[in-house]
């Protein structure tokens, strides 16, 4: 992910906010608000699961990596919003595999 921190203004970005303005991508400031770790947690994994192609562009260098992670962000964006956060997000909270079930009598007996 070394390439990602070399795109120029990065490590000043602060806020989930942030991170859409400088890539040039509009959100629903609502669902942003609402997702907004879930949504850089996806992008996160993209990030770490990506492997940038060297492109070098003499008038624009660092565009093709600037481009690979706006892609990403709007990708992360879109799978987090599409459906809801129990299916769509990656957060461990959401991936518990058994349920659990205390009964009601079982909360309000008092055990020594």
């Amino acid at each position: 992910m070394d390439w990602f921190t070399r795109i120029e203004g990065v490590e000043e970005l602060e806020s989930a906010q942030s991170f859409f303005d400088f890539f040039e991508l509009d959100v629903d400031p609502a669902m942003l608000r609402s997702r907004h770790l879930h949504i850089m947690a996806q992008f996160n994994q993209r990030l770490t699961a990506a492997v940038p192609v060297q492109v070098i562009d003499e008038n624009e260098p660092g565009r093709a990596e600037w481009q690979l992670a706006r892609r990403l962000l709007a990708e992360s964006y879109q799978h987090t919003v599409s459906g809801p956060l129990k299916t769509q997000s990656g957060l461990a909270v959401y991936q518990r595999n058994n349920g659990s079930f205390i009964d009601w009598n079982d909360l309000l007996e008092v055990r020594p």
